[in-house]
């Protein structure tokens, strides 16, 4: 087919370099896909639709939702969920008919406002500048 050695040796070198762009690039994901950094999220683990009192409406794998001063909440997640908060990717939105703009902010890091507690989210929610109680619903996929 190739009528040279060059030539030969000119594909071969090409093809052996290709794979080697082609293991660093997969070796690249390989290493920025890292499982610290990876949310544990195979299914919905908890979900909740909480009151503006912070009493729950419905849920499914909370263990207890306290409303802490205006506009703050505190969620425990139920044990047998094993849900690790820092690690955990959780989706809220405010419960509303329309009316000013609210807010909602959530922190998977301990907070003083619930104790400092590795195992609970707090759940800010407020109206512009102020922070305002508003029933909201929760999903920790």
């Amino acid at each position: 087919m190739f009528k040279t050695i060059k030539a030969r040796r000119g594909i071969v070198g090409t093809a052996a370099a290709l794979s080697l762009l082609g293991a660093g690039a997969v070796a690249g994901v390989a290493i920025a896909d890292d499982a610290a950094v990876k949310a544990k999220a195979p299914y919905a683990m908890a979900s909740a639709q909480i009151n503006a009192d912070g009493t729950r409406a419905q849920s499914k794998g909370i263990k207890s939702s306290t409303r802490i001063d205006t506009g703050i909440y505190c969620v425990k997640f139920d044990d047998a969920t094993k849900i690790d908060v820092s690690r955990s990717t959780p989706v809220a939105t405010i419960v509303t008919t329309g009316g000013p703009q609210y807010a909602i902010n959530l922190r998977t890091s301990p907070s003083p406002e619930c104790g400092n507690a590795a195992d609970t989210l707090t759940v800010y929610t407020g109206e512009r500048n102020l922070m305002v109680d508003t029933p909201f619903m929760l999903l920790v996929p």
